[in-house]
């Protein structure tokens, strides 16, 4: 969540608390934050993994900055170069950055987290200070946290913008090779991401956000039953579906189980949901007059993308090419 030329070694403090009164571990998630600092603004994205697999990437005006932490192993490129072998202390480096998953391991909520360096980096530590606090499915995660380095005073000021707890789906099994894992992981988050932007399109009632990144012809199963619609037939089956609603709640009740190829060329993403608000549709509505609803699904969406040429690898955006749901009793 620093700018990657401060060079230090970072370590996370031991949590002094009963295990027992620790959270669940918090298998994986995406995340996105927008930092202002000393030296300018920058963007920060992480995707990770409870066994300690992470894919970091900072973004300022003039250049992007790739890491993969594997364990205590790390990798870097600049820009489209291929990976390498990082500097001692990278590892630590980007697990240091991982604060919602180190908020989330500690009993809380907590105020703050420390950072420790090694002696021989000067011993002054970082101090992260965690405010914000909000649902994020099943736990309460920091939506704002602010890095002081205490050698120098200096300040680092972090508003997450995505915080997107997912599941690796069992039988998924991730490379091991740098640059595939570090797409695999990629591949993760933004599946992660398009959930929540299905999810976003039904709180606002915009078809149009929701019917955006589809296929021509998408897959449907429901009710029993098997069916294709083009994209036009789906906005204009869903303009007057979530034209008739206004919800007051569109959740997540469990945490998305996210899958992706080898090839990073089919995903799906199993999720599982509750929804309340009002609808005006003739049929649920006297008069115009709202009334009442609430629902719960679950459902799996599938998304695809096509090969990138010598690469043998998949390439630019996912789109979603089906859905199947069920209604909960």
């Amino acid at each position: 969540m620093l700018a990657l030329c401060w060079s230090v070694v970072l370590s996370t403090c031991a949590a002094q608390s009963d295990p027992a009164d620790a959270p669940a571990p918090l298998e994986g998630i995406y995340s996105r934050a927008e930092v202002s600092g000393p030296r300018g603004t920058f963007v920060t994205e992480l995707v990770s993994l409870a066994d300690g697999r992470v894919r970091f990437s900072q973004t300022h005006p003039d250049r992007r900055t790739e890491l993969l932490a594997i364990g205590d192993d790390a990798w870097s490129r600049e820009g489209e170069a291929a990976f390498v072998p990082a500097e001692a202390g990278t590892a630590a480096f980007v697990h240091g950055h991982d604060v919602p998953r180190l908020a989330a391991a500690r009993p809380g909520p907590p105020a703050r987290l420390e950072l420790a360096r090694s002696t021989d980096r000067g011993g002054a530590g970082i101090v992260i200070e965690l405010a914000d606090w909000r649902r994020a499915i099943d736990r309460d995660l920091p939506h704002a946290a602010t890095f002081v380095d205490e050698r120098n005073g200096e300040r680092f000021a972090y508003r997450y913008t995505h915080l997107l707890p997912f599941r690796l789906a069992p039988g998924c099994v991730l490379p091991d090779e740098p640059s595939a894992l570090h797409a695999r992981l990629g591949d993760l988050g933004a599946l992660a991401l398009a959930h929540e932007r299905v999810m976003a399109a039904h709180r606002a009632s915009d078809a149009d956000a929701l019917v955006a990144g589809g296929a021509e012809v998408t897959t449907v199963s429901g009710r029993g039953r098997l069916t294709t619609a083009t994209r036009s037939q789906f906005l204009e089956r869903m303009r007057g579906y979530l034209g008739s609603i206004r919800f007051t709640r569109y959740v997540d009740t469990a945490v998305p189980v996210v899958a992706v190829s080898a090839d990073g060329t089919l995903g799906w993403l199993a999720c599982e949901m509750a929804a309340a608000g009002t609808s005006t549709a003739p049929e649920t509505s006297t008069e115009g007059a709202g009334e009442p609803i609430a629902y719960a699904f679950s459902w799996v969406e599938l998304y695809a993308r096509p090969l990138g040429g010598a690469t043998g690898q998949g390439t630019g955006d996912w789109v979603a090419i089906g859905n199947a749901s069920s209604e909960r009793p």
